[in-house]
C-alpha cells in the first residue's frame, strides 16, 4: 500500500509540474522528483543530471523550480550533476551556468537578480540589473544555501550548510556563514 501511494503521489506531482511548465528544456533529465520549467528564456541541460532524491527530507513538500524569466535569460546545466529536493534556480536576464559533476543539497536557491529595487518609491518596478552566476565543475553546495547575483564559484569549491553567498568563491575553497566567508583555502592541493 505504501509503495502504491508513493507512486501515485510522485506521478501526480510530476504531471502537475509538466502541465504548469511554460518552456521545454533542451536536453534530457532524470527526474526523481517533479521539475517545473517556467519563463520565456532557455534552459539547457546536459546528460546524466538527476533532480530530487528519495528518501530524503522535503521529498513530498517541494519540487525543483527552474525559471528563465525573459527571452534573453539562460539557465545552463552541465553534465552529471545531482540536485537534492527543493531546488530553485531563477535567471531574470543574462545567465546562470552550472558546470559538471556538482552536488547540490536540499533547499538551494540560485538567483541572478534582486528582482525589485530596495527604495520604497521604486520597489514595485522590475528594473533591476541581472548579473550572471557561474558555478564551476565539481562544486559541492550543501543544504539551505543561497547564491546571489554576480557570484562566480570556482572549481572544487565547497559551500557549507546555510551559507548566503554574495561574493565570488575561489576554486579549492570552503566558505560558510551569512554572509559567506572563507573557512579554508587550497583544500585539494
Amino acid at each position: 500500500m505504501q509503495k502504491l501511494l508513493f507512486c501515485v503521489l510522485r506521478r501526480s506531482k510530476a504531471w502537475f509540474c509538466r502541465k504548469m511548465s511554460t518552456i521545454k528544456p533542451e536536453g534530457k533529465i532524470r527526474r526523481n522528483d517533479a521539475v517545473m520549467f517556467l519563463g520565456k528564456g532557455r534552459v539547457r541541460i546536459g546528460i546524466g543530471n538527476a533532480f530530487g532524491l528519495y528518501p530524503s527530507p522535503n521529498y513530498f513538500n517541494g519540487s525543483a523550480y527552474i525559471e528563465a524569466w525573459y527571452e534573453d535569460a539562460l539557465v545552463q546545466i552541465g553534465n552529471n550533476n545531482y540536485f537534492n529536493n527543493k531546488l530553485s534556480i531563477c535567471a531574470e536576464h543574462g545567465c546562470i551556468i552550472i558546470g559538471d559533476d556538482c552536488l547540490f543539497g536540499e533547499n538551494v536557491s540560485i538567483i541572478n537578480s534582486d528582482f525589485h529595487p530596495i527604495r520604497i518609491s521604486e520597489r514595485h518596478k522590475t528594473t533591476q540589473k541581472s548579473k550572471d552566476v557561474i558555478i564551476g565543475n565539481n562544486v559541492f553546495i550543501s543544504n539551505n544555501v543561497s547564491i546571489c547575483k554576480g557570484v562566480h564559484v570556482g572549481n572544487n569549491a565547497v559551500i557549507a550548510n546555510g551559507a548566503v553567498v554574495f561574493d565570488d568563491v575561489k576554486e579549492n575553497t570552503i566558505v560558510r556563514g551569512n554572509p559567506a566567508v572563507v573557512y579554508k583555502e587550497k583544500i585539494y592541493e
